[in-house]
């Protein structure tokens, strides 16, 4: 990348950071002033991943987004938030009787310490490998960055940018590419896109041990909680080296719920719109986000029914809570309702939805769903298939999965005097019944479940809430069960750490430890001018680490753009070589996905070439493959490619239709593996 692009593109991206900080910094200084300093960090980051999703959003709906246009709306969003009022005189806070931890012991801090350092390495780790590589995961590759890299192209959100058929990827809620294209925008190239899924995993461990001390867990105990919710190894697998934007959805998930626990304590609004905001993130962001909200969203307002049955004076105020919270929830996957339904008739395509023998919106037959997307409940009394699904679980949710769920159940049966904790735990219960029911949580093979430890991911929010509920029961054990337990759950965070994490060795794990602690002792050093109120030295201190950052985004680049995804594929290596930029490049047929997807490196370096599937596109339907040569020749000569990547089969090697059909239209093939035919146009 030329110097000049790259340094236009950090100055555009520091302006963006800069003006949504400031809209942070605004609202939190006006608003929330009262929380203290772990729940202003949290509140802060619910607000700011907000207000740059917003900020990228808004042009794209208006379908004027460009640098600039993004430029101008972060600016908006510094005015709007000037017109935020400062809180009036308020009532002091109810008493806060997290003050009253329960105590640990000596030996319990040191394990809680440990295991979370080694987690944090780890991951460290992982980040440094993969840092300076190209994005895999066939997710990824295939729609999550095509996604973003379609919208800097057209500059619009009313689309359906579908690569694949028979499938409905472009119908997915996507707050989370749009923070990818917040990170890919200033260059036009996605070489920083692993930088805020790092962000949102440490987040993530942040707000679940927060979860814990609302609940009043021991301090070891909830350092231990945050650590185990990123030792779960699909979180390790699925987010630094694919880049998925899951991430996203489980630490707005845990913020939203972290607010709605204090809500209980404190009854602030507040507390309601922080959690409303966060939630509203989350269920925009995948479709499991919405069931899993939607879910406990309904079980939190019946709970509070519940407990205030009998006063029907309290009714009202209950249900306010819930709308506020339940409105701000559906503001945040509202625009892409509103997409699916303009576009595929159906907001929630490819789901039909009927209400008492009567449809509401259609929807297609969904083969893909049908062939390999059974639930988990699908598999209840067959002893083969919940024998493998054993093994995915583990795989998925590893270690940490198999030590929280006991620990889990004598929580409730040791919770029912402690209404909060109940209810937390209660959500969390409700929540592993809604995964064991989604669709797709069993991914199969030929009716064999082999494949359903990536979907593990979908359980994540039932375990972002247990976590903390076992941190409480730690601090109701007696000594020695309470640190034979935390001993037993630390050994379960550095096993999933290191099978999430991919530990390849122990020279990535020291110096990953070494760039932790200088990372530490730096934060404590700025810490400690901030007390003393030494302006110039941390003016110094941001040059310097702006100076740092800097340089480390330069060789990050040069990394990862130089011999981009070259040497995985020939056929890929010959589209990236004659198609760096300005071409038209069709796919057809289909491939294994088992490796590199054609999609995304298609796009070229700086996200330049049109990129599409030759197939039939419905109005309101799946994306189909051509049946009949005539219709797939005339696509060909309509199109005007300069390339044409043809699939080889889902069975490598296998001779397709497209591939027969474009020989006898005249085109040329220019490469052959056992996944792809590379074709040019007649001559």
């Amino acid at each position: 990348m030329p110097r000049g692009d790259f340094l236009a593109g950090v100055a555009m991206l520091l302006a963006v950071l800069g003006a949504t900080g400031a809209a942070t910094a605004i609202v939190s200084r006006r608003r929330l002033s009262h929380l203290d300093a772990l729940e202003r960090l949290l509140a802060a980051a619910t607000i700011a991943t907000a207000v740059l999703i917003g900020v990228h959003l808004v042009p794209l709906i208006f379908g004027i987004l460009n640098r600039g246009t993004v430029l101008a709306a972060a600016a908006l969003a510094v005015g709007l938030a000037l017109l935020v009022k400062p809180a009036g005189a308020q009532d002091p806070p109810p008493d806060d009787d997290r003050a009253q931890l329960p105590p640990d012991t000596k030996a319990m801090r040191i394990i809680a310490a440990a295991a979370a350092g080694f987690a944090a390495t780890a991951a460290l780790a992982d980040l440094g490998r993969w840092g300076g590589d190209e994005v895999f995961g066939i997710d990824s590759l295939t729609f999550h960055l095509p996604n973003a890299g379609r919208w800097i192209q057209s500059g619009s959100l009313w689309q359906l940018d579908q690569f694949l058929p028979q499938l409905a990827h472009a119908n997915y809620p996507n707050n989370g590419d749009v923070v990818l294209l917040a990170t890919m925008l200033p260059w036009h190239n996605d070489f920083l896109v692993r930088a805020p899924i790092a962000l949102f995993v440490l987040l993530t461990a942040i707000a679940v041990g927060a979860i814990a001390r609302e609940l009043r867990a021991p301090l070891s105990a909830c350092v231990l909680a945050g650590a185990a919710a990123i030792a779960i190894p699909v979180v390790g697998t699925s987010s630094i080296p694919k880049a998925m934007p899951d991430a996203l959805l489980w630490w707005t998930f845990a913020a939203g719920a972290l607010f709605l626990a204090r809500h209980a304590r404190t009854q602030r609004t507040s507390d309601l719109v922080l959690a409303g905001v966060a939630l509203g993130v989350a269920c925009g962001t995948k479709w499991y986000g919405l069931s899993s909200i939607g879910a406990a969203l309904v079980l939190w307002v019946a709970l509070r029914l519940w407990a205030a049955r009998g006063r029907p004076a309290e009714r009202r105020p209950i249900l306010r809570d819930g709308a506020i919270v339940g409105g701000l929830t559906l503001l945040g996957i509202a625009p892409w309702l509103l997409r699916n339904l303009l576009l595929s008739e159906n907001p929630f395509f490819p789901v039909k939805i009927a209400a008492f023998g009567a449809t509401i919106f259609d929807a297609p037959h969904d083969e893909a769903l049908a062939e390999s997307g059974p639930s988990i409940a699908d598999f209840i009394g067959d002893m083969e298939g919940m024998r493998q699904l054993a093994i995915e679980f583990y795989e998925g949710l590893g270690a940490v999965g198999l030590v929280a769920a006991p620990a889990f159940v004598v929580a409730i049966v040791l919770a029912r005097r402690h209404s909060r904790v109940l209810a937390v735990a209660i959500v969390a219960a409700e929540l592993a019944l809604v995964y064991v029911l989604t669709p797709s949580t069993a991914l199969s093979l030929q009716g064999v479940p082999v494949l359903a430890d990536a979907n593990t991911r979908y359980a994540l929010p039932s375990l972002l809430l247990a976590l903390p509920v076992v941190a409480w029961l730690i601090g109701r054990l007696e000594r020695r069960p309470a640190t034979a337990l935390t001993a037993l759950l630390a050994l379960a965070v550095a096993a999933g750490a290191l099978d999430g994490y991919e530990i390849l060795g122990p020279r990535e794990l020291v110096l990953a430890a070494i760039a932790l602690g200088i990372g530490l002792a730096a934060l404590e050093v700025v810490r400690r001018l901030w007390v003393r109120r030494r302006v110039s030295l941390l003016i110094a201190c941001a040059l310097l680490a702006g100076l740092v950052g800097l340089a480390g985004a330069a060789g990050v680049e040069r990394r990862v753009n130089d011999e981009r995804y070259l040497g995985r594929d020939p056929a890929i290596d010959v589209i990236l070589r004659a198609a760096p930029g300005d071409r038209r490049i069709g796919l057809a047929g289909e491939w294994s996905l088992g490796e590199l997807s054609p999609v995304w490196p298609s796009f070229g370096t700086r996200i330049s070439n049109d990129v599409e599937f030759v197939g039939v596109h419905p109005d309101n339907g799946f994306l189909a493959r051509y049946a009949d040569e005539a219709a797939f020749g005339a696509a060909l000569r309509r199109g005007r490619y300069d390339l044409l990547v043809v699939g080889r089969g889902l069975a490598p090697a296998r001779q397709t239709a497209e591939q027969r059909w474009a020989a006898d239209a005249g085109w040329r093939t220019q490469a052959l593996t056992s996944r792809f035919r590379l074709l040019v146009p007649p001559a």
